[in-house]
């Protein structure tokens, strides 16, 4: 399992926006988190699964010992660097060294 640890410094993208960009916007997905609404923007756990490959999967959960911390694993290693790079990429999260 690999796992990377971020700070949330802006608001997160809505979870479907991950899922789009990790295997395209009509993928098969389960998903699963706190999400109140697809398109909200503040939770802070999820699980998103690519249901024709199941060993495609990113777990978001958050860090009981740090506010406003994350921490992402997944047992593969590219759709977790994917997932932190999008993230990054917008500007909502920093890595936690």
């Amino acid at each position: 399992m690999f796992s990377i640890k971020l700070e949330v410094v802006k608001l997160l993208p809505p979870y479907y926006e991950i899922s789009n960009h990790l295997w395209g916007e009509t993928a098969d997905i389960d998903s699963d988190g706190n999400s109140l609404t697809p398109d909200s923007n503040d939770w802070n756990e999820l699980t998103l699964i690519l249901r024709t490959d199941e060993s495609q999967r990113i777990d978001i959960d958050p860090i009981d010992e740090l506010d406003n911390g994350l921490l992402i694993c997944s047992t593969d290693k590219y759709l977790l660097n994917k997932t932190v790079l999008f993230l990054q990429k917008l500007g909502t999260v920093k890595i936690i060294v």
